[in-house]
């Protein structure tokens, strides 16, 4: 297990079809949030990436160590600690060599449990995955050049749509494969991203000692790797049109492209 230590609000569903294209950092009509002109979208790296997305998805401001889980059995069982603030991370890949992140599955917790155990301005309200990925759409899309960007293969009214979190009951249906992204049938390129959320309940000690979650106030995601969609939007990743079958991994989960 390796470990490293290391931040916008809702999507909703009026902004499904929502796209900063062409203006990555102009957002969307309905959003009624201020954008900081000026200030470039970036993505945190791999190791950091979870961390940067509890920060995102919360408001948080309370800085969270990030804990990269190799083996996804152990990552669908384990819970992150609140005290200290933990996240989790599973990271898939398209290749044996795990060269290229396909991906980044994050347990997370929700703005609630955040402040109900460091105080009422430790964090804000909490947003969606969707939101998480529409931040990494606008961090990928500005650093495509003109050429690529004209020459994108998705030609539909939208080039791009973030849809809605595809949203989980359990923790054991949010573990199951889901279509990540596609093509619809008017060459529109959706991105979705899969939420379990829970509710807020006291803390409980772990074995250890520390304070968990424990069950609730989750809020985990499975979100789009950041080069994944980009080598989808230049188009060296080739995508069949409507739902595609889902693909086992190499720990025999299923999972989407």
């Amino acid at each position: 297990m390796k470990r490293n230590v290391s931040g916008w609000a809702e999507l909703t569903v009026r902004n499904v079809a929502c796209l900063a294209f062409g203006a990555a950092l102009a957002g969307c009509a309905s959003d009624t949030r201020p954008v900081v002109v000026g200030t470039p979208v970036a993505v945190a790296t791999i190791d950091d990436y979870c961390a940067a997305a509890q920060k995102d998805i919360a408001n948080s401001r309370v800085p969270a160590r990030n804990v990269i889980m190799t083996d996804y059995a152990a990552f669908s069982r384990a819970t992150p600690s609140v005290q200290p603030l933990e996240t989790l991370q599973f990271v898939g890949y398209t290749d044996d060599k795990k060269s290229r992140a396909r991906m980044i599955s994050c347990k997370l917790h929700s703005a609630e449990q955040i402040r109900a155990a460091y105080g009422a301005t430790a964090a804000g309200e909490s947003t969606t995955c969707a939101r998480l990925n529409r931040r990494t759409l606008d961090a990928v899309l500005m650093t495509l050049t003109d050429r690529q960007r004209k020459k994108m293969p998705f030609n539909g009214a939208l080039p791009v749509a973030l849809d809605p979190d595809e949203q989980a009951n359990n923790e054991a249906q949010w573990l199951e494969g889901f279509t990540m992204v596609q093509t619809d049938a008017g060459n529109t390129l959706r991105i979705r991203a899969k939420s379990l959320r829970a509710g807020n309940s006291p803390l409980r000690r772990t074995s250890t000692g520390n304070a968990a979650a424990v069950g609730d106030g989750r809020q985990y995601c499975h979100l789009i790797a950041p080069d994944y969609l980009k080598r989808i939007l230049v188009g060296d990743v080739q995508l069949p049109k409507g739902e595609f079958p889902l693909a086992k991994n190499n720990n025999g989960q299923t999972a989407a492209r």
